[in-house]
């Protein structure tokens, strides 16, 4: 995902936040991934996303209300990215955003990008796919905590009713013998590393 370097953020800021966990936080989001029979699939995030830079500014109180005005208009950017149909700029370095994208069998999916993949989506050996949340370390998330960003959220996964499950570490399973619910996980800590793995049908 590309950022503008048009905000006039403090250098001292900058260098001081270079060690967060990535330039993009995902806060407070609901995250719900569909695979359907044929091995293709829907991925779906609502949440916030959050400019770590500016956060940190903020933290500070060292935003500006240029940069203010110049994060707003970047949410222009955002909403010319791939799978991005609602952007909201809340302040603050946040934007609430919703997304969705789809792909087919044998196709990767990384969210928010490649560089960034704090979710994934990918093919695997043996007809397998596999979902998973990428987690920060501890040191990460308690500096994340420390500017006032909270990396939490939900992330449901929706599995064809006579797929196996090889591998899962859900907080909860669908329920009557697989035919309600969905996998789901609630990420709030650093040690939530949410997986799971399916066998799709030949």
């Amino acid at each position: 995902m590309r950022r503008t370097s048009r905000t006039g953020l403090l250098l001292a800021v900058l260098v001081a936040a270079m060690t967060l966990w990535a330039c993009w936080i995902p806060e407070n989001f609901d995250v719900k991934v569909e695979i359907n029979k044929d091995g293709s699939y829907t991925f779906t995030y609502d949440g916030t996303l959050t400019y770590a830079l500016a956060l940190a500014a903020a933290a500070k109180g060292e935003l500006s209300a240029k940069d203010e005005a110049e994060l707003t208009k970047d949410a222009d950017e955002l909403r010319r990215e791939s799978g991005f149909k609602k952007v909201e700029y809340q302040g603050k370095g946040r934007y609430k955003v919703y997304a969705e994208r789809s792909g087919k069998s044998g196709e990767p999916l990384y969210f928010i990008s490649r560089e960034m993949a704090f979710f994934t989506i990918l093919p695997k050996d043996n007809h397998t796919l596999e979902v998973a949340a990428v987690r920060p370390k501890k040191a990460d998330v308690d500096q994340l905590n420390s500017i006032g960003a909270k990396f939490e959220g939900t992330l449901s996964v929706s599995v064809p009713f006579g797929f196996k499950v090889v591998k899962e570490n859900a907080d909860s399973k669908p329920m009557v013998f697989g035919l309600l619910g969905s996998y789901k996980w609630q990420i709030r800590t650093p040690d939530a590393n949410p997986e799971i793995v399916v066998q799709l049908s030949p």
